[in-house]
């Protein structure tokens, strides 16, 4: 460790400089799979989707498609994204698609509902705006993705039929042919029935397909299906859904592509975005704790790259909450012990979700772990103090801290002084970490008890070294 004493007018700040085996990509060595990023995601939307009660739309209406007269009302969403991906795949193998154009209805297929893990919870919506708005919602969300720069057409797209009258009224070869792909491949997997067999719905999904032919589908994606279709493994493979990962694993592109720590970021953004908006007590919460661990972390001096890890963690702390029912989330009552139950699930979720990417465990563990307790009686492992690493602990208090400060269905937001005071009782009792709480109090103390223009020198000095060192 190296100390520099810089003088800044009648002041002395001491940095902290930590050195390093640097490389020469400015010290961040992150490496994260694209795929399994993506097929992460795609896990984490079908349980926001799963999640969603349909039926609670105004007057208890269904969302039944114009044209098509689909109820998607009556799905339940299991495993949507990695089936429909499946369907998808193999009518982009019989057109005999540029691997490239497989590549993007791939991620495409994957991540087509992006836009409904939101829109889902707004209850004051048509069927009809509601199969537009998620398409706009999705494009939206997918403009800045750092992969992938055609992800937010073929989104956007994914719900026009072939005649033009789809919700954004484009027609034959103005709609991509991945939008195209994917179009055909949610309807199928929407029609598809998974209490019936294979003997007795598939007739009746090839009826169906031939008689949209020209007025959903062109004539060459229906020929592509019936390809599919007339071998009894495709409708195997929809049946065996509990196999769908590893039907996946066998024919999905390889990517072989990799992110560093700033693309890895912007998609944890994406998501702490629709974590957050799932509920108007939670708009800004993961992005608070994002924050938090940021600040708490460059103030113990752990490396860059392990500062904005911890950032990374707190963006996606919560993301199995998108697997939680809005109705528990939002409740302005005491909940029953089976609703703190499946509340309590989110911590599970988010580590099950988080493992799948594989090539972050710290993230994963951090993350997964900020409803443990030092005393063994927190959630969902039962962890004690000997198993919890101080990152865990300090994205734990600075949950904590967050949730006290903000406001909830049952209370209004308390003050940084009153959440302290709870905090401090908490770590008497041993429910959370003492010196972790201190971290998170000085980061505050450091921070304001300076004049704001050295505050801003600092930030700029602390930028020059992250850039030279």
């Amino acid at each position: 460790m190296c100390l520099t004493i810089i003088c800044l007018s009648d002041h002395f700040i001491v940095i902290e400089l930590y050195i390093v085996n640097i490389p020469l990509n400015g010290g961040l060595t992150m490496k994260v799979s694209i795929d399994k990023t993506i097929r992460s995601m795609a896990i984490a939307l079908d349980l926001a989707q799963i999640s969603s009660n349909y039926n609670n739309f105004p007057g208890n209406d269904p969302i039944i498609e114009n044209i098509t007269n689909v109820n998607y009302s009556d799905h339940k969403f299991m495993h949507h994204s990695q089936r429909t991906t499946y369907i998808a795949l193999e009518i982009a193998n019989q057109i005999n698609l540029d691997q490239k154009c497989k590549d993007r209805i791939y991620v495409s297929a994957l991540l087509h509902d992006i836009g409904a893990a939101n829109f889902l919870y707004d209850k004051s919506h048509s069927a009809n705006l509601f199969i537009k708005e998620h398409c706009k919602i999705g494009a939206k969300i997918t403009e800045h993705f750092p992969i992938f720069k055609d992800l937010s057409t073929i989104i956007l797209y994914h719900h026009e039929n072939f005649n033009g009258s789809g919700p954004m009224k484009l027609s034959e070869n103005e709609i991509p042919i991945e939008s195209q792909v994917i179009r055909i491949s949610d309807l199928i997997e929407i029609l598809y029935n998974e209490n019936l067999s294979n003997f007795q719905q598939k007739d009746n999904i090839i009826k169906w397909v031939k008689n949209n032919c020209n007025k959903i589908f062109s004539e060459t994606i229906v020929s592509a299906f019936l390809k599919s279709a007339m071998h009894d493994i495709f409708w195997l493979n929809l049946q065996n859904i509990s196999f769908a990962s590893f039907i996946l694993d066998k024919m999905h592109p390889n990517l072989n592509m990799f992110m560093g720590i700033d693309e890895f970021e912007d998609i944890s953004m994406i998501f702490a975005n629709i974590i957050d908006n799932k509920s108007k007590f939670t708009a800004t919460h993961s992005k608070g704790i994002a924050s938090l661990a940021y600040r708490v972390s460059k103030h113990i001096g752990y490396p860059v790259e392990k500062c904005r890890e911890m950032k990374i963690a707190g963006l996606l702390h919560d993301i199995g909450k998108l697997a939680i029912p809005l109705y528990i989330l939002d409740k302005n009552d005491s909940l029953t012990d089976e609703e703190f139950n499946i509340i309590k699930s989110h911590a599970y979720y988010t580590k099950i979700i988080l493992d799948r990417i594989e090539d972050i465990p710290n993230i994963s563990e951090w993350a997964s772990n900020h409803h443990e307790k030092l005393n063994g009686k927190g959630y969902p492992r039962g962890l004690k103090s000997d198993d919890l690493s101080e990152e865990s602990r300090i994205m734990a208090v600075c949950d904590i801290y967050q949730a006290l400060t903000e406001d909830r269905p049952y209370r209004k937001g308390l003050s940084s002084v009153k959440a302290f005071s709870i905090m401090d009782n908490m770590a008497l009792e041993n429910f959370i970490c003492s010196n972790a709480l201190n971290y998170l109090k000085e980061s505050f103390f450091s921070e304001q008890s300076l004049p704001a223009q050295f505050r801003k020198r600092i930030f700029h000095l602390q930028h020059e070294l992250s850039v030279h060192f």
